[in-house]
């Protein structure tokens, strides 16, 4: 299959062949059918480019997301040593669920002090 960049280069060339022509009625039919082709393509490859950096950006905001999550549980775990990692994720999940933990509240409200 044939890069996008290269079709554009390819009907901009055909464009610019054009221009040796006497410019009557099938001239500028093909003209208008060659520019109608170029729009889409350039469409589509903008469409291409605008999808992967919505991409990029969401990666990126899980990313921070996972990031700042994983240092809570992390600061929590520092002032509970005894517990392990995934246990410190079960007690946070019974938390959000109103269910009652091993771990104060204080601690799930500021972890850091």
């Amino acid at each position: 299959m044939v890069d996008i960049k290269q079709q554009i280069q390819k009907l901009k060339d055909r464009l610019n062949a054009l221009k040796i022509f006497p410019n009557n009625k099938e001239v500028k039919i093909l003209r208008n059918r060659i520019k109608k082709q170029l729009t889409n393509l350039q469409r589509k490859q903008d469409k291409k480019q605008n999808k992967s950096k919505d991409k990029k950006d969401a990666n990126q905001s899980r990313s921070g997301k996972l990031r700042r999550h994983h240092n809570y549980i992390r600061q929590i775990r520092n002032n509970f040593p005894n517990l392990k990692y995934n246990e410190i994720r079960a007690e946070l999940a019974k938390r959000r669920q109103g269910k009652p933990s091993k771990i104060p509240d204080v601690i799930w409200q500021n972890p850091s002090g």
